[in-house]
């Protein structure tokens, strides 16, 4: 028994030469251990759960479901709303796509992420004039 608790107090306490097969071996048992977090499950949710564009257009998704994608869209994979440029976590700004001075809500349905010259740009228009602003500018 001593030698088993002395064994298992030199393996914590010393300090091996630790190269990178031993970072990668960790890593893997890391992640083996967790799986694929909420990226996983929205991805076996994703296959279970299906979803037409009639749905999503009538809100009839499953609440998790939604509430998986929006996690996904705000911290996954960020990706400006209008011009699709990939932003990172200090470039995302939260747009309004019905303006509060419109009328527009804070609820999830009416946020999106882009950069911020996008939503400098939209400003309080809304969101037909600014993305017909924009086709007549890239023309």
């Amino acid at each position: 028994m001593q030698s088993l608790i002395k064994n298992h107090y030199d393996t914590l306490c010393t300090r091996p030469e630790r190269g990178p097969d031993f970072y990668l071996a960790r890593h893997l048992r890391r992640k083996a251990r967790k799986g694929d977090g909420r990226l996983g499950r929205f991805r076996d949710m994703g296959k279970f759960v299906k979803a037409s564009v009639a749905d999503v257009i009538r809100g009839r998704l499953d609440p998790c479901f939604t509430r998986e994608f929006r996690f996904y869209e705000w911290n996954v994979l960020l990706f400006c709303a209008y011009c699709n440029a990939r932003l990172s976590r200090r470039s995302v700004t939260r747009d309004h796509v019905i303006p509060r001075s419109r009328g527009g809500s804070n609820e999830p349905d009416n946020l999106v992420p882009c950069c911020r010259p996008c939503n400098a740009r939209k400003s309080n228009k809304p969101l037909w004039k600014f993305l017909l602003e924009r086709e007549l500018q890239v023309a």
